[in-house]
């Protein structure tokens, strides 16, 4: 079997892990609240409401998916190096930043619903939102740092890789990313489809890219 489509399997799958992961995180799992994915990481009410075990899940999803979407880009920078080393140099340390940053963030994420849930109650309000907010403050910049790498870095790449002809695929997969996901995804969710975070989506999409590129290899 093609190598190719057997990396772009697996960053399929991953993908879908992670965008599944954003769910418990931006969802109380109560059939009419909605989910909000912009407020990921803010305290919710709800976080006292739901088993911890929800966030448990949340942060496995994440540890689990994340290493096969990076094998993923490593393996399109692979690809796009044996027509533009420049830019496949890019988007691998585009990957490895993310890479870095990528579990860092969601890890905090789910450490501060953790332990908003074990001091609520416990501490006056503002003692508590102040400890949460303490766990946070490491991750506001590897946060920041993840966001633009994974959302808008990755996509810009691998647009450029594609609109140039650096994969053989059709021009109009340059819409397979991250950014496009979340266009979509907005209006999906007002109409109460939860199908998950717009970063795992649009690395599913980038998997797919990659198995239309290698099946021409």
């Amino acid at each position: 079997m093609n190598r190719y489509l057997v990396v772009g399997m697996i960053g399929l799958l991953s993908g879908i892990l992670c965008a599944r992961a954003d769910v418990p995180l931006a969802w109380s799992g109560r059939k009419g609240d909605p989910v909000d994915a912009r407020s990921l990481g803010k305290p919710a009410a709800w976080w006292t409401e739901v088993p911890e075990t929800r966030f448990d899940k949340a942060f496995w999803l994440s540890c689990i998916g994340q290493p096969g979407t990076y094998l993923t880009m490593w393996t399109l920078a692979a690809l796009i190096g044996s027509r533009n080393p420049a830019l496949a140099l890019a988007l691998k340390i585009n990957t490895f930043i993310g890479a870095y940053t990528g579990l860092f963030f969601h890890g905090s994420v789910c450490a501060k619903a953790v332990v908003h849930r074990r001091l609520a109650g416990k501490l006056p309000e503002e003692d508590a939102a102040a400890a949460v907010d303490s766990v946070g403050k490491y991750a506001r910049i590897p946060s920041l740092v993840c966001a633009v790498s994974l959302l808008f870095f990755a996509t810009a790449i691998m647009a450029s890789a594609i609109l140039r002809g650096d994969l053989d695929v059709p021009k109009w997969m340059a819409l397979f990313n991250p950014v496009a996901a979340a266009a979509i995804l907005v209006p999906l969710r007002k109409c109460g489809v939860k199908l998950g975070g717009a970063m795992g989506i649009g690395f599913s999409l980038f998997a797919i890219v990659l198995m239309c590129a290698g099946a021409a290899v």
